[in-house]
């Protein structure tokens, strides 16, 4: 019978796989798609922007949710917490999570719709300088993310 715990360790692992899963389709298959020339914003539409924004966000609730069950109880004393090692690497761990969190929501709530509507509409189109912009920095935001995705993955290999 499996208890809570470990249905709460199952659904956390889950859902920062299908986070960080999400994050690799969409640096190695997404970007490169918008920075093709020509490529009609339907066809974006298609390749899922907007599915795998609604991925991301419902991890980013069970991370939440899950992580902070699995973190209650497990230190009654705050202090104590912050003087154990596994503590500070827990407190890492959020502190990425958060500033995660942070670059999600940048590129989901502004660059998931502003890219397709100012992607080149017909095929052989020059992209304009906006979309140029737009582009590197949806491509820095999105490394960066991937970038911190991969350090909590580490942390999460020590404090094992």
């Amino acid at each position: 019978m499996l208890t809570l715990v470990q249905i709460a360790r199952f659904l956390h692992d889950l859902a920062f796989t299908t986070w960080i899963g999400s994050m690799i389709f969409m640096m190695l298959v997404l970007t490169p798609a918008v920075g093709a020339k020509g490529i009609p914003p339907q066809f974006l539409r298609l390749m899922g922007i907007e599915r795998f924004k609604n991925w991301a966000w419902a991890s980013i609730i069970i991370l939440a949710v899950t992580g902070t069950y699995r973190l209650y109880g497990r230190f009654y004393m705050f202090d104590l917490f912050l003087m154990s090692r596994y503590g500070k690497l827990m407190m890492l761990k959020i502190s990425l999570f958060l500033v995660m969190v942070i670059l999600t929501a940048i590129v989901s709530l502004s660059y998931a719709k502003r890219i397709p509507a100012e992607a080149p509409q017909k095929p052989g189109e020059q992209p304009t300088p906006e979309f140029a912009t737009m582009q590197r920095r949806f491509i820095s935001f999105s490394a960066t993310n991937l970038a911190l995705g991969v350090t909590i993955i580490f942390i999460m290999s020590i404090i094992r």
